[in-house]
């Protein structure tokens, strides 16, 4: 007992200083840096469009400094003397799937981008850096910030009316999930709290967000669409909502995503949140989901539920896809020759850092697709959009197709860890 009592008084002692680290640069609020991606399939460049203060920081308060280095992109904030690094967060895009399109061999094309981070006391240096091929981070953007500047934008999105769904405490110990409809009329916004509900109570019946039911609160932002449903162009149907969701993303007639990042952000941005889902209101089956950036799904399809819970693996998680059967828009998405770092996916370049702590002795590497293998942790080859060279870590899981029971307990162990970063613990 005594020794436990002092691990505890050691944990304590270890987020209290974290906690009072964070109250020395930042306030309780966010900045918000809204830039350009502009570029073709061989180039990148970044451009600062414009900055905004939000009312409040979602995130940790403990946890500023990235643990994983997920992500291609990733958010560098050091304070003053531009030797201290006092925030980290890795996040990914639209425009880097896009840049794997064949469409990105023929043009350039520019998408919006946000970061976020918790709002500076005092000047601070941001950076926003680029995985390269090699999977090395190269700086993309510098810009110096000075809170006290007239640039700082600090309007909101106004008469929109907000909704904590699920209390379970405070924003810097809880994972918040901040829910925004897109295709919901004014009639239709019933139905709109109704499918958070439906989706919200299935979250908490998948392992491991079962085991931590209690660390997560639920907001509902009612943005207001005009038409009903979402827009899809292979079928000349084009809507007015919220924040333009579309099929068609990338000319796959399944990807519904919007390119509005800024719209989905002022929405969030009402309320504090780790992580953004963006629901709309179709029957079509489609969705999209994008680490650290938001999710996106429809909810009236019979798959709903299990597209829901895929593409949040992809956002809060940070894990790749698992199948390699379905057609995608993207050419060589990975660099075969590195390993990437989704945690669910290996080329066996680095297989130490992986799962290979988890593998039975007993488990052939890499591991035959025959049935007395169906439940065990091994190294399936076949994922991240290819049959050969990209293996996987179970026969069938939630990141791999609908039919699965779940996530596998590679993906479970890497979700629980987000988790824990999230709420501080």
């Amino acid at each position: 007992m005594k020794h436990f009592t002092i691990i505890l008084f050691l944990f304590a002692f270890v987020c209290s200083s974290a906690t009072a680290q964070y109250r020395n640069f930042f306030t309780e609020k966010s900045l918000r840096i809204d830039f350009v991606l502009t570029g073709n399939h061989l180039q990148t460049q970044a451009s600062v469009f414009e900055l905004k203060q939000e009312p409040y920081w979602g995130g940790s308060t403990v946890n500023t400094i990235d643990a994983f280095e997920y992500g291609e992109f990733r958010v560098l904030v050091k304070d003053s003397t531009q030797q201290n690094i006092i925030f980290s967060r890795g996040f990914c895009t639209l425009f880097e799937e896009w840049q794997t399109t064949d469409e990105a061999q023929l043009m350039d094309k520019s998408f919006f981008q946000t970061a976020v981070c918790p709002f500076p006391k005092s000047t601070v240096h941001v950076s926003i850096e680029k995985r390269n091929k090699a999977g090395k981070f190269i700086s993309l953007l510098n810009t110096e910030v000075n809170p006290n500047s007239y640039s700082i934008l600090k309007t909101n999105t106004n008469k929109v009316t907000t909704h904590k769904l699920i209390d379970n405490g405070s924003a810097s110990e809880c994972v918040d999930i901040v829910f925004i409809g897109d295709g919901y009329t004014m009639d239709e916004i019933d139905k709109f709290h109704a499918d958070i509900k439906d989706l919200s109570e299935y979250l908490f019946t998948q392992t491991p967000f079962n085991k931590y039911k209690n660390r997560f609160n639920i907001w509902a932002v009612d943005a207001i669409s005009e038409h009903s449903g979402v827009t899809d162009p292979r079928k000349n149907s084009w809507k007015n909502t919220a924040v333009r969701s579309s099929f068609n993303t990338l000319n796959s007639d399944r990807y519904l995503e919007s390119t509005h990042t800024y719209l989905i952000r002022d929405y969030a941005g009402l309320v504090p949140y780790d992580q953004i889902y963006v629901i709309a209101n179709t029957k079509k089956y489609g969705g999209g989901g994008i680490y650290n950036h938001f999710s996106l799904t429809s909810v009236d399809n019979p798959r709903s539920k299990t597209v829901f819970i895929h593409e949040f693996g992809h956002s809060f998680a940070g894990l790749g896809d698992e199948y390699y059967t379905s057609e995608t828009s993207y050419n060589d998405f990975y660099n075969l020759n590195t390993e990437p770092w989704q945690p669910n996916l290996t080329t066996m370049v680095d297989f130490d850092s992986k799962w290979k702590p988890m593998l039975d002795k007993d488990i052939p590497v890499p591991t035959p697709a025959s049935e007395e293998y169906f439940n065990a942790v091994g190294v399936f080859e076949g994922g991240g959009y290819v049959s050969k060279g990209i293996f996987r870590p179970a026969y069938n899981c939630r990141m791999k197709s609908n039919e699965a029971p779940g996530f596998c307990p590679v993906c479970q162990h890497s979700i629980e860890k987000m988790v824990l970063f999230l709420i501080g613990e």
